[in-house]
């Protein structure tokens, strides 16, 4: 190929020393690439910042082009090294060449999750003191645009991944910052940065979701991120895997475990917007990845489509594979448990291994080996399920504040219901409250602006509190029993963890979501999310009159069902930690009703004061203990 501007070998020419020392996320990266230059690197139903219906793939070289120039672009705008740079966008192709863009010349990244509301966007951007904002969808834009328009916007330039024309000089196309990148000269600056920039400088200033007033930014730096590389050896992730990224880049965990390791590693990764379980599964299918990284909530949807897919089965197709689901689960229990399965039991699962196949075929996971979740629980009928079809799923533990990951299972010595043991390097210890303490070099510099929070977020002997309750077990994996702050203090004085008695209720088919309350009061009562396809078919074939779920759930042979299912459980707790009321709901948690995170972890704080009025029907006004006392 011939030397033009921009073409292929200039670019490698600009890397003539490599591979550069790996003490940044952009250099690791450019090694990556480098190695797999003409292979395609990304995936996407994306052209020109629009969405098609086709993938479109975009090679190692065209990802490095476009990072370079678009970070040559930044730097002609005025962007320095340290600066804030947000990126307001659902995941995209260009989301993550943006985002390399400028890692490249040292700024630090600032994500701002998609449904982000005009006045939450402008509190975090005049926080972060970003300057610039790369905005995705239109619904970015209008509130980007808006907030670029105030008489004191924090904002000097909006840069939009397509094409629009607003007439005002401080709105950029992705396109036209490329030009600007092109005609500046300054992609050899670019292209040196990258070697200036060490382990210690930031990386990202990510917010903890969840928070009010004034938000909470974590600090991560490069080396918060590349100390992260473990997992690629622990789990041999190499050019050769496939990965689906659905998780959203504005969340750590899909950032770090998804496009962070996919370029690390030079993998190839497939982008997709969507997190509906229809539309992953599709692009599970299509794609056939070998390794996916997902929430449990995906995990159970996943569960509940092979499920209600057997119905659709001949009679003895669907009763071969219900007997191999069973035999499979069995026998995996067995192995998990550290026992030998029965020798019938093996003889059966080698029998019936032709449908566990087929029903990892009929997913598209027959290429699948590393299946991990986080950013909550994992149910244990989920991970017996999955590991039943022979599909395990890797369970492991972090927060924002870690970069994340901080504790994952083991491939060779996978326990279901912990998160597994510290990775390489992390020190844990247990507080005498209970609180998972860490320290390491995962850790975060602390948060920004927030003098008050980071005295309260490190101990004297600088271990990160985590806010959560955990113990070891005798193979020191961990086990997560609830959070800190999610403690309920009843009005006797006794402490609850809600998250204990919510769990109890997992493997509950009828309930889909279980919210327990009673901090200050005399006793516990719960709202309570019905599984509404069980419940309905339940309503129908008892032949109970209902006008839609709002009706459903107020008949009262319903009200009497679930009050003997919730029964049946609490006979199993101690009294105070016995459900005395509760209230069914008529509509399902959400992430965009509020009750839950981007990753969909249950908001307690959120649904609290959502159900405010709701949950005071179930107490007498006598049960609230004054805030003053």
């Amino acid at each position: 190929m011939g030397k033009t501007a921009g073409g292929i070998e200039d670019l490698r020419e600009l890397f003539k020393d490599a591979p550069l020392e790996e003490k940044s996320l952009a250099a690791l990266q450019i090694n990556s690439y480098l190695r797999i230059w003409k292979r395609t690197a990304i995936i996407s139903r994306e052209k020109n910042g629009h969405t098609v219906p086709e993938m479109v793939p975009i090679k190692a070289f065209e990802f490095v082009e476009q990072q370079l120039y678009l970070a040559a672009g930044l730097l002609d705008l005025g962007v320095e090294k340290g600066d804030t740079v947000a990126i307001y966008s659902p995941n995209s192709a260009r989301y993550a060449i943006e985002l390399f863009a400028i890692l490249a010349i040292g700024a630090v990244f600032v994500p701002v999750y998609p449904t982000t509301t005009e006045e939450e966007v402008d509190l975090l951007l005049r926080h972060s003191e970003s300057r610039f904002v790369f905005a995705g969808d239109v619904m970015q834009f209008q509130k980007a645009f808006s907030i670029l328009n105030k008489v004191k916007s924090p904002l000097k330039k909006l840069i939009v991944n397509y094409h629009v024309d607003t007439g005002n000089p401080n709105v950029l196309s992705y396109d036209e910052l490329i030009r600007l990148g092109r005609r500046s000269g300054r992609i050899h600056d670019a292209a040196r940065m990258i070697r200036t920039i060490n382990s210690e400088d930031l990386a990202a200033l990510i917010y903890t979701p969840g928070t009010t007033g004034i938000p909470k930014g974590a600090l991560l730096t490069h080396g918060n991120f590349l100390a992260q590389r473990r997992l690629l050896e622990l789990f041999r992730v190499t050019d050769r895997d496939v990965r689906l990224a659905h998780l959203p880049f504005s969340h750590v965990f899909g950032l770090s475990a998804d496009l962070f390791s996919a370029t690390a590693t030079g993998s190839l990764l497939c982008i997709m917007k969507s997190f509906e379980t229809e539309e992953v599964l599709e692009y599970i299918r299509e794609v056939r990845p070998t390794i996916i990284c997902s929430v449990p909530r995906m995990y159970e949807k996943i569960c509940v489509t092979v499920i209600q897919g057997l119905q659709g089965y001949g009679r003895v197709r669907r009763t071969l594979a219900s007997l191999a689901m069973k035999v499979g689960r069995r026998h995996y229990m067995a192995e998990a448990a550290g026992r030998r399965a029965p020798l019938l039991l093996g003889a059966l699962k080698k029998l019936l291994y032709p449908q566990l196949r087929r029903i990892r075929s009929s997913l598209g996971m027959g290429r699948v080996r590393i299946l991990v979740s986080g950013g909550g629980p994992l149910p244990l009928e989920i991970a017996y399920f999955f590991g039943g079809i022979g599909l395990p799923v890797t369970e492991g533990y972090g927060l924002t504040e870690t970069a994340p990951i901080i504790n994952v299972n083991r491939l060779d010595l996978n326990k279901p219901g912990t998160v597994g043991p510290p990775l390489e390097g992390v020190l844990e210890k247990i507080s005498d409250e209970g609180e998972i303490l860490v320290k390491g070099p995962t850790v975060f510099k602390g948060y920004y602006k927030s003098d008050e929070e980071n005295d309260l977020a490190f101990t004297s002997d600088g271990f990160f509190r985590t806010g959560d309750i955990g113990i070891f077990d005798e193979d020191g994996y961990l086990r997560i029993t609830g959070r800190i702050k999610d403690l309920l203090i009843t009005s006797s004085g006794k402490n609850v963890a809600p998250l204990y008695i919510e769990k109890k209720f997992e493997n509950e088919p009828f309930i889909n979501y279980i919210c327990v309350v009673g901090d200050r009061r005399k006793y516990l009562t719960a709202l309570v999310v019905p599984d509404f396809t069980r419940l309905r078919t339940y309503a129908r074939e008892r032949n109970l009159k209902f006008q839609g779920d709002a009706d459903l759930v107020t008949h009262p042979e319903v009200f009497t069902f679930y009050k003997e299912r919730i029964g049946a459980i609490n006979a199993t707790l101690a009294r105070y930690e016995q459900i005395k009321k509760f209230i069914l709901l008529p509509n399902d948690f959400s992430v965009n009703g509020g009750e839950l995170s981007p990753t969909f972890k249950f908001r307690r704080h959120h649904v609290h004061e959502k159900y405010r009025d709701l949950i005071d029907t179930m107490y007498p006004s006598s049960d609230s203990i004054p805030d003053e006392i």
